[in-house]
């Protein structure tokens, strides 16, 4: 897939954003005493901000990437919400399909000095009535046509009901729309076949009563008839579909706050999809969106321009039957390369006879075969490989690492087996057998 051909299709595609909408109030200031009424921090307020929060922030993202986004939802006759529909406003989000209630507008409220150290939420999280469903779905209707793709993106908080859902389900099918979500596991009888479902790791395991993300994720799809990627947080994500199960190590260097990733997730994969990339390929690619905003402070959206430049870059990415190879550089005296090996996958036996290798492990776990002595290599550490030593790597679990060596030349290779997939006594009889063999 090209990944840049999809980053151009995003822009100017047309999506309908329907949920809880919120407004993210931070006020922030400095904190230098504690209250004498009670052993708490005064915050000497400086100055205020206003985001939009919830599943507006799905929309702010999708804006940020490019679409033209049409949101839909209930507010109330508030201050908050004009301050809101001001901050739409900025965005050029249409507003055309969401209506005022008598329920108040969801406002969070947070205290920051240097960190989070409050919050205050302004909400009734009772359902829409009848006539204020009809009301939404008329709207919808008018509007279904026009747009490329449906988001739901359900927080709890009222505005999803179950007869909302179903009705806006079947539009989308009705008119070939592709029709993404994200909701709550008390709402999850609500998504049944959808285009794709995208929860996190703690809403899969609460949804399932499963143990672990792969049975989760295995009995989601069961349940809802639908694609499921699960999201987990800087361990990366999890896609199941038909019969197949990629796990997606996250590409983040470091995690300063995953608040707010979900959205970027899902408003990027929603485009990618739209713009014609696979599942995969758009999951890699909103994998890729969220190790960018999750280095950052607070919840921020994803940029195009900045997805772009990491695709613009001069590195070589090789596709290999255990995983990917980033070739960082390769010159007439040495070559740096970012590896990733998926879980149970192991590289061929083989050896170099000039290239001399160290490794370093940034994330997973390794076993190495060198000579004919097996051991493991964990996060943080090395290990070593000098010319005409046979080696071979298989990943405990999804592993990325750095290979530092001489140059690289593909005739430098040579193999006594081929790369494959399978558990330790597998990988180790493939080897001891070639050894055998190759006396």
């Amino acid at each position: 897939m090209n990944f840049s051909e999809v980053l151009e299709g995003f822009t100017g595609k047309k999506i309908l954003v329907v949920g809880d909408l919120m407004l993210d109030k931070h006020i922030h200031g400095n904190v230098s005493r504690i209250s004498p009424e009670a052993p708490v921090p005064v915050l000497k307020a400086e100055k205020e901000t206003f985001n939009p929060g919830g599943a507006a922030n799905v929309a702010s993202n999708l804006v940020t990437l490019g679409a033209k986004v049409y949101l839909s939802g209930v507010v109330g006759d508030d201050d908050a919400q004009k301050i809101l529909f001001n901050e739409f406003r900025k965005l050029n989000i249409d507003t055309s399909c969401i209506i005022k209630t008598s329920k108040p507008t969801i406002q969070k409220v947070r205290g920051i000095s240097k960190q989070h150290i409050f919050r205050i939420d302004y909400e009734d999280s009772s359902k829409i009535n009848e006539n204020e469903e009809n009301q939404l779905i008329n709207l919808i209707k008018e509007k279904i046509s026009d747009v490329d793709a449906v988001i739901l993106s359900d927080y709890a908080k009222g505005t999803l009901t179950e007869n909302l859902v179903k009705n806006i389900i079947s539009l989308a099918k009705e008119n070939n729309k592709l029709v993404t979500a994200d909701c709550k596991p008390i709402n999850i009888e609500f998504y049944k076949n959808v285009s794709l479902l995208k929860p996190n790791k703690k809403e899969a395991i609460e949804m399932t009563l499963k143990d672990n993300v792969e049975e989760a994720g295995r009995k989601l799809l069961e349940m809802t008839q639908s694609n499921i990627l699960i999201t987990r947080g800087g361990e990366g994500m999890s896609l199941f579909f038909d019969n197949e199960i990629v796990n997606i190590p996250s590409k983040a260097k470091q995690v300063y706050d995953v608040s707010g990733a979900g959205d970027t997730v899902l408003a990027t994969l929603t485009l990618a999809l739209v713009a014609g990339a696979s599942l995969k390929d758009a999951s890699e690619l909103a994998n890729k969106a969220a190790a960018i905003v999750i280095e950052k402070p607070g919840v921020v959206p994803i940029h195009l321009e900045d997805l772009k430049k990491e695709h613009s870059s001069n590195i070589k990415v090789v596709e290999k039957a255990w995983g990917e190879e980033e070739w960082l550089v390769n010159t007439e005296k040495y070559c740096g390369k970012r590896m990733l090996i998926r879980k149970n996958y192991y590289c061929s036996y083989h050896k170099h006879k000039i290239k001399e290798e160290t490794f370093y492990v940034l994330n997973g776990e390794l076993e190495i075969i060198k000579g004919k002595v097996y051991y493991v290599v964990k996060s943080g550490e090395t290990f070593h490989v000098k010319p005409e030593e046979y080696h071979s790597f298989r990943a405990l679990e999804d592993t990325t690492f750095f290979e530092f060596s001489t140059h690289h030349s593909d005739e430098d290779n040579y193999r006594l087996t081929q790369s494959g997939n399978g558990e330790h006594e597998q990988w180790k009889k493939e080897i001891e057998g070639a050894i055998i063999k190759n006396g």
